[in-house]
């Protein structure tokens, strides 16, 4: 979802507070947006596709994306994120600027979730580990979301039991609680390409617990739209959005709910997966 300077603008005099993270959030979607335009994806072969989704496998495994161009991308984020958070140390500017040689293979074993050896390499190299992730996914995000466009025909969401991403295997961020004809649907929201996916409503999608005694949720007074959804047998959370009165993106929804997230660590939940 892309918003234009006008919806920003508006989002930002209805909350002031969160005027920096819009202004952030439509930084990185314009530099997300341009490159996704020349993005060109291999050939989609729907029979595969339904017989990956009912065999309970990930779709992106072995579609054959090209990663060769993503390095552009990410300098070109890296610098909005210095530009957005005044971004002062040298050690991690020089790091970031070492690591260009590295960065497709980086990207890609964070993509096919292959191990984070050389994110750990990274991350102790004067590159905070939570900025190296930020900065990873947002530079993916393009091109999972382009993909997960093209073959969102052939695919049946309903068939799909896991709580990992149907498209590309990564674990959900964000939950939200839908209207439907047949009472209230549970959705969670991919960490990495935003897909949502329908999901059962009293499951953790972290551990596949399903029973009663060991599943619950946390309501705040001062945050009327968002719960969290906590497991006490893996002892995680997700957030859960109950109202998205603004027909917010998943990101902004994230981003924006902070004291969310501090409230459960406080209770002695982790998160799994962050937008």
């Amino acid at each position: 979802m892309f918003y234009s300077r006008d919806d920003i603008d508006k989002l930002k005099n209805e909350n002031v507070h969160l005027s920096a993270y819009y202004d952030m959030y439509f930084a990185l979607r314009e530099q997300q947006d341009s490159y996704k335009e020349s993005i060109e994806l291999p050939s989609i072969n729907e029979a595969v596709i339904r017989q990956q989704i009912l065999e309970g496998k990930p779709l992106l495994g072995n579609c054959g994306i090209d990663l060769t161009g993503l390095p552009i991308l990410f300098m070109d984020l890296f610098n909005v994120y210095v530009r957005f958070t005044n971004m002062k140390s040298d050690d991690a500017i020089a790091a970031i600027e070492e690591l260009k040689p590295d960065l497709v293979g980086v990207l890609e074993e964070f993509l096919f979730q292959k191990g984070i050896t050389q994110m750990q390499a990274l991350s102790a190299d004067s590159i905070p580990a939570e900025i190296l992730v930020f900065l990873i996914k947002n530079t993916l995000t393009p091109l999972v979301e382009k993909y997960s466009e093209c073959i969102n025909s052939a695919v049946d969401l309903d068939v799909w039991e896991s709580g990992c991403c149907p498209i590309c295997g990564h674990l959900p961020a964000l939950a939200e609680l839908k209207k439907t004809p047949s009472g209230r649907q549970r959705f969670l929201f991919c960490s990495l390409c935003h897909t949502p996916w329908p999901f059962q409503r009293l499951k953790c999608p972290y551990c596949d617990n399903v029973e009663d005694k060991e599943t619950e949720y946390f309501s705040f007074p001062d945050e009327e739209n968002f719960r969290v959804d906590v497991c006490n047998s893996c002892k995680t959370y997700i957030k859960t959005v109950i109202n998205n009165n603004s027909d917010l993106s998943p990101v902004l929804l994230d981003w924006s709910s902070q004291n969310v997230d501090d409230s459960a660590a406080r209770k002695g939940y982790k998160r799994a997966a962050s937008m």
